[in-house]
């Protein structure tokens, strides 16, 4: 062992990291360390302090990760160069493994380094934890009322910035199932961040009718992660309720496809006779149109079956459609062909339509994770 190692002062656990309590080390106490100056004396209490920060979230499994004052690394790596020694982990990886023991026992959790529910950073230079809990992806299926709105919608006055009309929160105080499931999951989740993925949309006068519009809310940073199946959200316009509720197991790198049934209320520009009735019924069975979609390339999809009752110029329609083709569109014909307006030989326009049922067609896809698990 070379004699300038004796230059090295180092605490007990430095000395251990870096050849296992050589007598060319001295020990001295931690403030009085090369590497650390008194750092890993703090494990013990850190470790208490994220235990603490913790304890308020519901996981199975943790991380941790580890921050240092500068320098603290760059010495380590000085004294590892001049005396090529090779230690077996870096002063980090000591320090977060030590701490995650030290929580592991307090919490009775698993640590889980690939995908953890809670990472915990514990930053020794500012004698702090932060905490960073792995999002929950929750799916349901909604219903809603006449009068409430799938989605929030900016302030007109402010357009998102936050003003007195919109008190600050920067969207119009109108009902929607966006703004309902928003406060429900929060309040469920603790989570105060979240977005939402929609397996189609209606129009705000449109009723969902159960067993509802499926959805995906990405909870961020939640401290609960058990939810009801079911649960409902009222609202000024109503109730919004939630059914068939489930965790996912991770993001969805795809979403199914689906078709959906719609009642719709349309007034045709002239009296629409039996025979232009039977012509409908019969031109919509599995019957390809083309979606001229502004700004995108055209789209085919199928609907599947229409049927419709006509008294004088007002039609009650209902029909099987693929998602993503506009209904008023297929009935008016704007970009749509063929359309109910098209067969029928005169102008229609919907006056409004409700959704009866949506239908999933093929299964969520997530992404393959491979799980690596420590335990101690």
């Amino acid at each position: 062992m070379p004699v300038e190692l004796e230059a090295y002062r180092l605490c007990r656990r430095c000395a251990e990291r870096e050849g296992g309590g050589s007598p060319a080390f001295e020990i001295v106490p931690g403030r009085d360390c090369f590497i650390c100056y008194g750092v890993m004396d703090q494990v013990e209490r850190m470790s208490k302090v994220a235990a603490s920060r913790a304890r308020p979230y519901q996981l199975r499994t943790f991380s941790v990760g580890v921050s240092v004052p500068d320098g603290v690394q760059e010495r380590e790596d000085e004294l590892r160069s001049r005396m090529k020694l090779k230690g077996s982990e870096t002063i980090k990886t000591q320090a977060a493994r030590l701490v995650a023991m030290q929580v592991s026992r307090e919490l009775g959790k698993k640590v889980d380094r690939q995908r953890p529910d809670v990472n915990l950073l514990v930053d020794f230079g500012a004698k702090d934890v932060t905490v960073a809990s792995k999002p929950v992806f929750y799916y349901g299926r909604y219903t809603k009322p006449a009068g409430v709105a799938q989605r929030r919608s900016f302030c007109e006055e402010c357009r998102g910035a936050g003003c007195r009309k919109c008190r600050n929160t920067g969207y119009r105080r109108k009902p929607s199932v966006e703004g309902a499931l928003r406060e429900k999951l929060g309040r469920l989740s603790g989570s105060k961040k979240m977005t939402f993925t929609w397996l189609g949309s209606e129009d705000e006068e449109s009723r969902v009718y159960p067993p509802g519009r499926p959805f995906v809310a990405e909870l961020k940073n939640p401290r609960k992660r058990r939810f009801p199946r079911n649960f409902g959200a009222r609202l000024k316009g109503g109730l919004v309720s939630v059914s068939a509720g489930r965790v996912l197991p991770s993001k969805p790198v795809r979403i199914p496809s689906f078709r959906f049934v719609t009642r719709i209320k349309a007034t045709a520009s002239t009296r629409v006779t039996p025979e232009a009735l039977s012509e409908l019924h019969s031109r919509f069975i599995r019957t390809p149109v083309t979606f001229e979609r502004p700004h995108n390339r055209p789209t085919v999809k199928i609907v599947y079956k229409v049927t419709a009752k006509a008294r004088g110029k007002t039609l009650l329609i209902e029909a099987e459609l693929d998602g993503g083709l506009p209904v008023k569109r297929f009935v008016s014909g704007e970009l749509v062909s063929p359309s109910v307006s098209e067969v029928l030989k005169t102008e229609v326009g919907c006056r409004s339509f409700d959704v009866l049922r949506v239908r999933e067609i093929g299964e969520f896809v997530f992404a393959e994770v491979t799980r690596v698990k420590e335990e101690n």
